[in-house]
């Protein structure tokens, strides 16, 4: 099992003033219960919950919703919405000083479970849904699932939102070019980029972003597809054999982008392909409402979706998105548990779906209100993508401090994408985050 060394958690401790202290393991059902209302179908009339989440439609959605939650159930929720960095920050300093001022947040566990379980920061919600049936923990997509479970096998997290990479073309484009198959591997993907580049149109066959920072996320979803991934049994080696032949088919697709790539993150790449310039595009799922609004796009009625090529090993979406947690360090557990079931539910689930909200539930996705939010082909490539022999984690490395460690990685990948000599740069940027894992996981 990985343990947590807690230097890193002592320095956000202090950034309030805060003095570390070990979370306990927290109360089951049955001792949450003792602080009941006595109303059988209230009891936790009076409770008051703090909820912390991020600025999204997931939140936003629940929000909304929220006066009916109270009416239910009695419980009145202090909801604060937050950046994402603000976010975390205030998990980890509101933890650290013990959890007692925060009873339920929303997190991604790809990226910060291992260190808020290893802290005992958050409980495990097995005892919680097992016996509850509308609750349905199997209707949940494998994937986030797994990613809110802990190393102990408990879940940790229940999955409110879940976003995958997906292949962008232009259906237009392929037709006037004769081409009738969307590419199914990265090779047919480069050959099917340099059949629609002509730079004499202002044409291009894909935009890739070429932006160190930016990259460092697409390029992960092409090295899983190659076997490789920033970790591997605990050790970081980006000049694998591997990790090479992903950097060696991130070239060549640069090859076929745009003028200026270097400079180009996503809403550049993202104008790119809705501006027509671009005839296909690699990216967030959650990003299509841009390519096909006619108000932001040129291309709204041709732009169609699938399942991101495969490489020597498989396809790769790189599934990553946000959970609910319990705080293992506040008394209304019970209380705490009726809010997440509810903020979790298949309603609200399909009622934030229906926003634009990309659920990870499956029923959901069969929904017919929620389907006529969703392209057919985008749904048909998300739920393809979110099978387990396609997909393999977030797009981050599991590293509490996930951003630091993309810098590192992003500063190498320049290198290769400028064309010059990268394989020492990738071998120090493999050392720090290296030393990073080392420090977070003993």
């Amino acid at each position: 099992m990985r343990k947590k060394i807690v230097a890193g958690i002592v320095i956000l401790g202090l950034l309030s003033g805060a003095v570390l202290n070990g979370c306990s393991g927290g109360e089951g059902p049955e001792q949450a219960a003792q602080t009941e209302s006595g109303n059988p179908e209230k009891p936790y009339d009076g409770t008051t919950l703090t909820v912390l989440g991020f600025s999204a439609v997931t939140c936003s959605a629940m929000e909304e919703k929220l006066p009916e939650f109270t009416e239910k159930t009695g419980i009145q929720v202090e909801f604060e919405q937050l950046s994402n960095d603000e976010l975390k920050n205030k998990i980890a300093v509101s933890m650290a000083a013990g959890g007692s001022d925060v009873d339920a947040f929303y997190f991604q566990p790809f990226q910060d479970l291992g260190a808020y379980q290893a802290n005992g920061w958050v409980e495990p919600l097995d005892e919680y849904f097992q016996d509850d049936e509308d609750f349905d923990v199997e209707d949940f997509l494998d994937i986030p699932v797994e990613q809110g479970t802990g190393d102990d096998g408990k879940l940790y997290a229940v999955p409110v939102f879940d976003e995958h990479y997906v292949l962008y073309y232009n259906k237009d484009y392929f037709q006037e070019a004769g081409i009738e198959k969307v590419p199914e591997t990265y090779e047919e993907l480069i050959e099917t980029a340099k059949k629609l580049t002509d730079p004499d149109k202002n044409r291009y066959g894909i935009s890739m972003r070429g932006d160190g920072f930016a990259s460092v996320l697409t390029w992960i979803t092409v090295a899983r597809a190659y076997g490789a991934d920033y970790f591997k049994d605990g050790v970081c080696d980006l000049t694998s054999p591997e990790a090479k032949k992903a950097i060696e088919v991130y070239q060549e697709l640069l090859k076929y982008s745009p003028p200026g790539y270097l400079s180009k993150g996503w809403s550049e790449t993202s104008d790119d392909f809705a501006q027509g310039i671009a005839a296909m595009r690699i990216d967030c799922d959650t990003q299509y409402t841009y390519a096909t609004d006619p108000e932001s796009s040129l291309v709204a009625d041709s732009v169609g979706f699938a399942v991101v090529p495969k490489g020597d090993v498989k396809a790769s979406g790189s599934e990553s998105g946000w959970s609910l947690a319990m705080s293992a360090g506040r008394e209304n557990k019970g209380a705490a548990w009726e809010f997440i079931r509810w903020a979790s539910g298949k309603e609200m689930d399909v009622y934030a779906a229906a926003q634009g909200n990309f659920s990870a539930r499956e029923s959901t996705w069969e929904n017919e209100e929620v389907l006529k939010t969703y392209p057919e082909d985008l749904v048909e490539a998300v739920l393809a993508v979110s099978a387990p022999e396609i997909s393999d984690g977030g797009t981050l490395p599991d590293l509490q401090y996930a951003s630091e460690a993309r810098t590192i990685v992003g500063e190498a990948l320049s290198l290769a994408w400028q064309g010059e000599d990268y394989e020492d740069a990738l071998k120090a940027a493999s050392e720090e985050l290296q030393k990073l894992y080392d420090e977070q996981y003993q």
